[in-house]
């Protein structure tokens, strides 16, 4: 069957009608949980200028490093779960949640047998659109939010599996977030942007481009805050979505001069390439 130019170009006008209804409706729906996010915000703070869930003068909270993962075993534990296991801060739970993982996944977390790492797989993975740079948008953000319900930490670090944390990444953080009564921190990232050129992002003002998602360690406080599993149709990743929702509602959040993350371009290559 053949379509004349005409009928091309109708088809093409109905479906770009259709994903600018998407993104009104999405931006509509965001706009409106906004409302109940800052209601929630207020809650956890008590009256207080932040809602951090352990005592001010707790000098070493409990900080969970979050890494959610989907069938890279080998990798995920050569990585992510090391470096976690690295760091000059000593009181972590290292939780890791499987996207509906395969056995070698199961398999290569369970040679890891140090005590504070805990294996949790989700028995289907999460629904995510199909096409791939929308995909690679939000892939993850089920386990990401089991994660947030699982957690025991008084503080979150993320980190995905394919990349690393720093060896000081928790303490520096951490110490920065005490110091400045902050919710929410970030540093610089050294990210490849391309196959072994590397290059550092991070810097203040918080902005799309400018922040890196393991770059970031967030009280509990914040947990309420799930990633999106449908920012795509406003062209964003979850993270970055969920760093500028909690901008939005008035988040304490600061930026540290310092490289505390290292991101590895694996992650968009096996996604979208």
């Amino acid at each position: 069957m053949s379509f004349t130019v005409r009928e091309r170009f109708a088809d093409y006008r109905w479906h770009l009608d259709r994903l600018r209804r998407q993104e009104w409706t999405e931006a509509m729906r965001e706009r409106l949980a906004a409302r109940q996010e800052r209601f929630l915000l207020e809650q956890a703070r008590a009256g207080g200028d932040v809602c951090w869930v352990e005592d001010d003068d707790d000098p070493e909270p409990l900080v969970t490093v979050r890494i959610a993962t989907y069938n890279r075993g080998q990798m995920l534990v050569d990585r992510a779960v090391q470096s976690a296991l690295r760091q000059t801060y000593e009181r972590l739970e290292v939780l890791v949640v499987g996207d509906h993982c395969d056995m070698a996944t199961q398999d290569a977390i369970a040679t890891v047998t140090d005590p504070r790492v805990r294996f949790v797989n989700l028995p289907y993975r999460g629904m995510y659109p199909h096409h791939p740079l929308q995909l690679w948008m939000v892939a993850g953000a089920a386990p990401m939010n089991a994660a947030l319900r699982l957690a025991s930490g008084a503080w979150i670090a993320p980190c995905d599996d394919d990349d690393e944390l720093t060896d000081d990444h928790v303490e520096v953080l951490l110490a920065e977030a005490k110091r400045r009564r902050l919710e929410m921190v970030y540093s610089k990232a050294n990210m490849e942007v391309r196959a072994g050129q590397w290059a550092e992002i991070g810097k203040w003002p918080l902005r799309h481009g400018h922040i890196s998602h393991g770059s970031v360690l967030y009280s509990a406080g914040l947990r309420f805050l799930q990633h999106s599993e449908s920012s795509w149709r406003l062209h964003e990743p979850a993270d970055w979505n969920m760093w500028r929702r909690m901008r939005r509602i008035g988040v304490r959040m600061g930026f540290l001069d310092r490289v505390t993350f290292v991101h590895h371009i694996e992650a968009y290559r096996r996604t979208v390439l």
